[in-house]
């Protein structure tokens, strides 16, 4: 972590680094430019927002750019990315995404379905808890393979 004095000192070291950025794929190009703008200024330039409201990316494509701008990564567990948890039927052996009550309802906060569960351990940590990330990913196959 730095301190600059002021935003002078500032742009003159960020000239010195190298280009870095978001990233084209999410609207934003690696400049100086973009590496001194803050996240409502990235969220702004980006146009993710109307690309995800046309269907052009995926849902997970905009949470991850969302989580981006936001400053959250793989790389940091106590920044790692948040993903909403939406649904609710995990009894069916195969998921109709068309059918309403398969999803949860959003309206609700997610705190007051795990007060309905029997073992509701996890509420003794926050979610930025670094053990309790590394206990669900070990499960991710993803994470598993080097």
């Amino acid at each position: 972590m730095f301190a600059f004095a002021d935003e002078g000192t500032v742009r003159k070291v960020v000239d010195c680094l190298p280009r870095v950025g978001v990233g084209v794929k999410y609207g934003l190009p690696q400049s100086r430019k973009a590496s001194l703008m803050t996240p409502r200024q990235l969220f702004k330039h980006s146009d993710m927002s109307q690309k995800w409201q046309r269907r052009e990316i995926s849902n997970f494509d905009y949470l991850m750019f969302l989580n981006t701008v936001a400053g959250r990564t793989y790389n940091d567990l106590n920044q790692y990315p948040i993903f909403p948890w939406v649904l609710a039927n995990y009894t069916a052996n195969t998921l109709d995404l068309n059918i309403a009550s398969n999803f949860r309802d959003l309206s609700k906060v997610s705190c007051r379905f795990f007060s309905l569960l029997r073992f509701a351990f996890n509420l003794g940590f926050p979610f930025e808890n670094g053990v309790l990330k590394l206990s669900m990913l070990i499960r991710f196959f993803l994470f598993l393979e080097i």
